[in-house]
């Protein structure tokens, strides 16, 4: 393997103070990020989509919901940890400086404990999950799910470590092989397995992501961070326990409303609805995710340099809506067309739903966009308070929308829902925006550390465009 150069951040040698006179931070590095992370998500939009036209074609209807049951689970338990911590990763891994492979390995081993007890847990409480989970009560099934559960939160925490790093051109790369590899399993286990040969091939291709990308994160990229910046202090864990504080309170909620509101549908409704839920529902998805990775990007960057803050969310908005916008456009006319490979049935059922979907994404830009502003200014507060909001309005109005709606009720949910929490960020990016006075930073009110104190400081004290 060639060797790999790590840039070292200006802004974490000098304590979060601006760059010496001459020099100008890498502002390009939020939307090379970006970009790496967004075709990520493409990449996995596209693979993803031939796993399930490919399941569509190799499986029952009932197997495919009752295998995108058990995936919609197994996101849903390892999100525990992977969604709540993956804030705190994004934000710390690049000022963590000598202490950053102590603290990525912490997160892991904490991670994979909790996660493992929850989905031992859920396996307890199955019967009360429907019949679609039924497949997963044999002991060998109930063991590759607790080692899956795992194994995924470690795959996303994988990902926010890389773009924390600032190494995001690695984050595709992972994924594309776990996509890949799950697609090539699928062919393999239709005929072994007919009924969990979804699940099981999604599981073990978590394998192929997490196992090399592992070795290079800790090997290679983390070393060279750690010796790059081993003059930084590293954060210390009352100002990591400020920050988790209230970022994880909203990341569970985020957790929540993205990941329940398919087990609510699979547990409302029957396996094969469940199915074509599932497939609108991971193609419509793919939108949100590119938002939810422009905002990690935007947090990894400015966490860098807060200075940098008013032109990333600028510059993030503009690409987002260059980007997003004919993605969307061509999801909403051509839903049919893009779910009848599938199964006419799946169009029939599931084209509203992803026309709803994609049209709530674009809503879903501010609100992650402003997600990120609050993770930089270290206002988690507001922030579980806004992702609190969202997540009772999109799975109660889901609840409530059902009955009339079907399954297309949950597109409905997310869609208005998304479009009011927007309304409330608009303000709070407008805010971010105007703060461009370019006047040096007040050294003397920073405070020392990297706690919420220090972040909104360094924030709010009125830095340049780089």
């Amino acid at each position: 393997m060639t060797d790999i150069q790590v840039q070292e951040p200006a802004t974490a040698r000098s304590g979060g103070h601006p760059p010496p006179a001459g020099r100008t931070s890498d502002s390009g590095s939020l939307f090379k990020n970006a970009y790496f992370l967004m075709l990520s998500t493409g990449v996995s939009a596209v693979l993803g989509l031939g796993f399930w036209l490919a399941a569509a074609r190799y499986y029952s209807e009932d197997a495919v919901g009752q295998g995108s049951a058990a995936i919609a689970a197994m996101r849903l338990l390892a999100g525990i940890t992977a969604t709540t911590m993956i804030g705190a990763v994004v934000r710390f891994v690049p000022r963590a400086g000598r202490g950053t492979g102590r603290l990525v390995w912490g997160v892991y081993g904490a991670s994979s404990v909790v996660v493992a007890l929850a989905a031992g847990v859920f396996l307890l409480t199955l019967d009360r999950w429907g019949s679609s989970y039924a497949p997963l009560g044999a002991p060998p099934a109930a063991a590759l799910f607790v080692a899956a559960c795992v194994a995924w939160a470690l795959l996303t925490l994988q990902d926010g470590v890389l773009t924390g790093l600032r190494r995001a051109e690695w984050v595709p790369a992972g994924n594309a092989m776990f996509s890949v590899g799950k697609l090539v399993l699928l062919a393999v286990f239709a005929s072994a397995l007919p009924v969990l040969g979804i699940f099981v091939s999604w599981a073990v291709a978590i394998a192929f992501s997490t196992l090399p990308l592992g070795w290079l994160i800790f090997r290679r990229l983390i070393p060279r961070q750690a010796a790059a910046d081993r003059d930084v202090e590293p954060p210390g864990l009352r100002s990591m326990g400020r920050f988790l504080a209230g970022d994880s309170l909203g990341a569970l909620f985020s957790l929540a409303m993205i990941n329940l509101l398919p087990v609510m549908v699979a547990v409302r409704f029957s396996a094969a609805e469940n199915g074509y839920f599932y497939v609108a529902y991971t193609v419509g998805g793919t939108m949100e995710f590119m938002a939810i990775n422009m905002a990690s990007s935007l947090t990894a960057h400015a966490s860098h340099d807060p200075r940098q803050l008013a032109e990333g969310v600028r510059g993030a908005l503009r690409r987002m809506t260059l980007l997003l916008v004919p993605v969307v456009l061509v999801l909403v006319v051509l839903a049919p067309q893009i779910l009848t490979p599938f199964s006419p049935d799946y169009a029939e059922h599931g084209s509203t739903v992803l026309r709803l979907l994609a049209l709530g994404a674009l809503p879903r830009v501010f609100v992650e966009l402003y997600i990120g502003v609050l993770r930089v200014q270290g206002r988690t507060g507001v922030l579980a308070v806004l992702q609190g909001a969202m997540c009772a309005l999109v799975l109660g109005s889901a609840a409530v929308l059902f009955t009339p709606a079907g399954i297309a009720g949950a597109g409905w949910a997310v869609l208005i829902s998304m479009t009011l929490i927007a309304v409330v960020s608009v303000f709070g990016l407008r805010a971010a925006l105007r703060d461009t006075s370019g006047g040096p930073v007040d050294r003397s009110a920073a405070a020392p550390g990297y706690g919420t104190r220090w972040a909104r400081l360094n924030a709010t004290a009125g830095y340049g465009t780089g």
